[in-house]
């Protein structure tokens, strides 16, 4: 086993995190599309939500399976590549075990309150009450999940908040889970040197950003302009005829309002619904229909770009990168 401190690791892994519907799997697939960096979504989602439970409902359960299983699929990435990166919000309450081993970076990728909670609405998040006899222990299997991992991915609050929780609309009950998510993944930034975090919104996303999450990881990109404008284009896992916030009721939006003000104030976000544009229902633009879409032509794009600009990588990456 290799620890954190060995240059086979230091400054070569990478993790992209957040509340999910938000941009995770569409940043992994254009780093996937960079020749020297292996890159995957949500690699092994039993693990990962297994470990955000345990961490979420303070349980006292060693991490060190975890962190191997974790070590092995990193070890594999960088046999072939200089840096490994991973996208996955089920990580997003594993940073501290995840620096301390590998020397991580992070990358919070945050998107509009509204935005997510009707991604996740349509996605069927707490469509019924949970079944919870004791709200100040872990909550038991919800069967009503379509997978174990969901059943475990899915956090609720604990105490007193559980029983006003688990009586609010969906709406307020996704709400909560923004903010208390967010909320906790600066909990444990401020852990952690400020040279390993970066936080960007979405919305701000575009392709010179791109550049500098690349600088910010430790890599030169080789993905051209137009490269990034087509997958921007064709986000992954897009939803057709998303609610919107001209759906909620006054219940829906006063509990809305209620759960996600503290993140939405700090990360700038318009949260009075009165405030909002109110849209008509759409696709869901933040993730993008399926990469293999795009074919091999932009792969084969993304490698010509790297030889136009004199494969111009980390020094020694290219050294370290087997055939």
């Amino acid at each position: 086993m290799i620890n954190s401190q060995s240059s086979n690791f230091k400054g070569r892994v990478v993790f992209a995190i957040g509340t999910g519907r938000c941009g995770t799997e569409f940043i992994s697939r254009v780093i996937n599309l960079e020749p020297n960096v292996s890159s995957v979504h949500e690699r092994n989602p039993l693990n990962e939500t297994f470990h955000r439970y345990c961490k979420w409902y303070g349980l006292p359960v060693d991490s060190e399976g975890f962190l191997q299983t974790k070590e092995g699929e990193i070890q594999q990435d960088l046999e072939n590549h200089f840096f490994s990166f991973e996208a996955s919000a089920h990580l997003s309450l594993s940073i501290q075990e995840l620096y301390d081993r590998f020397n991580a970076k992070f990358l919070l990728l945050i998107r509009s309150p509204e935005r997510v909670v009707n991604s996740y609405l349509q996605k069927g998040w707490y469509e019924k009450p949970v079944i919870r006899a004791n709200p100040n222990l872990a909550p038991g299997y919800q069967d009503y999940c379509t997978s174990f991992h969901h059943s475990l991915g899915r956090i609720m609050p604990s105490g007193e908040k559980f029983l006003q929780w688990n009586q609010m609309s969906r709406i307020g009950k996704i709400a909560w889970y923004w903010n208390a998510l967010n909320a906790r993944v600066l909990e444990q930034f401020e852990r952690i040197p400020e040279t390993h975090w970066r936080i960007e919104k979405l919305e701000d996303l575009s392709y010179s950003r791109y550049l500098e999450i690349a600088e910010f990881f430790g890599f030169q990109s080789a993905i051209a302009p137009e490269i990034y404008e087509q997958l921007s284009l064709r986000r992954p896992n897009a939803k057709s005829r998303v609610p919107t916030i001209a759906t909620w009721n006054s219940t829906e939006i006063s509990e809305f309002e209620a759960e996600v003000e503290p993140m939405a104030k700090r990360f700038g976000y318009e949260y009075k619904v009165n405030h909002l544009p109110i849209p008509q229902p759409q696709q869901d633009s933040t993730e993008q229909t399926s990469l293999s879409q795009l074919g091999h032509r932009t792969k084969k794009l993304a490698v010509s770009a790297l030889k136009s600009i004199g494969h111009t990588l980390m020094p020694n990456a290219r050294q370290e990168k087997k055939d």
